[in-house]
């Protein structure tokens, strides 16, 4: 089974091919500060490196969020295109579960993807291994760095763009509970996010793209913006 995975929640958007959970071609935005979005050219450069054509795929993976409002929108305009014009299957992840699914299964301890969320707050979940599977232990949702502090009990393996502003923070409070993850991670978040859709793909996979919903946890500025 050929999977193509797409993340285009992050600035570091990626995409990856997989077939039978091996990773055929992975990319990762070569250049996250610019305003363009590459998904679609990341798609084409990932099936002209594994030499496999669109319509050879078996189905989509696609990060729903959380993450950047426009690159979310971004991300599922393109797959709705994929599915339509290709009638094919797509299964939707957590961006947060994507991110834990980039590290490796033998990592020891929890796992927590941190993104940054702006307004001094980042989204974040907990995840394990538990028997070579990742088992989710919280939901997603958005936390002060400090409300999070507070429910890292353990040692932990951070990871996430939101160590770019936090990583400081983090140890200076965590102290030992605070493990980079820098030495556990084994492929970019659209792999991640396409092993994951590989294992439900039997028993999750849709054509109905109306079930295909962004989750913005935190509501778009504009939306917010109208209300007041």
């Amino acid at each position: 089974m050929r999977l193509l995975g797409i993340d285009s929640s992050q600035p570091s958007g990626s995409t990856a091919l997989l077939e039978n959970q091996s990773i055929l071609s992975q990319k990762i935005n070569p250049n996250p500060e610019s305003r363009a979005n590459p998904a679609l050219a990341l798609v084409d450069a990932v099936l002209s490196d594994a030499a496999v054509e669109l319509k050879a795929l078996d189905g989509f993976a696609i990060t729903t969020g959380p993450g950047s409002f426009t690159g979310l929108r971004v991300g599922i305009s393109l797959i709705k295109g994929f599915v339509l014009s290709l009638e094919k299957p797509f299964i939707g992840i957590s961006t947060l579960e994507a991110l834990a699914a980039t590290v490796s299964p033998d990592a020891p301890g929890v796992i927590c993807p941190v993104l940054d969320a702006r307004k001094k707050e980042i989204y974040t979940a907990l995840f394990q291994y538990q028997a070579g599977h990742l088992v989710r232990l919280t939901e997603d949702a958005v936390y002060s760095p400090e409300e999070l502090c507070r429910i890292v009990s353990q040692p932990t393996i951070f990871l996430g763009n939101g160590l770019e502003s936090y990583k400081n923070y983090f140890q200076d409070r965590l102290g030992p509970r605070m493990v980079s993850g820098d030495a556990f991670i084994q492929c970019c978040p659209a792999a991640g996010a396409a092993r994951l859709a590989a294992r439900r793909f039997a028993k999750e996979k849709s054509f109905d793209l109306n079930t295909l919903q962004i989750n913005y946890i935190r509501k778009p500025e504009a939306e917010i913006n109208l209300k007041t």
